[in-house]
């Protein structure tokens, strides 16, 4: 899952928001809905005695991430066919 960490609450659990689950596809790594029947409103407490691991994003992930949950789209770096 790759997750905007919020905050940890005072029983050290975790808030996140914009939780997406990470998969693979035929084209490489791909984003899916973390738990669709979900409401993700107002963030997701997780209790942080169940977390496997906890770590800081590849660049290259946290940009697609961004473009992914953000309503600001970046343009596509345009290609130049010769």
């Amino acid at each position: 899952m790759i997750a905007k960490y919020i905050k940890q609450t005072e029983d050290k659990d975790i808030v996140i928001e914009k939780p997406l689950a990470m998969m693979m596809s035929p084209q490489g790594l791909a984003f899916a809905t973390f738990v669709p029947t979900m409401n993700h409103d107002g963030g997701i407490t997780l209790s942080k005695q169940n977390i496997v691991a906890v770590g800081k994003t590849l660049d290259k992930v946290a940009k697609e991430y961004f473009n992914a949950t953000s309503p600001i789209k970046t343009a596509a770096k345009p290609n130049l066919i010769i």
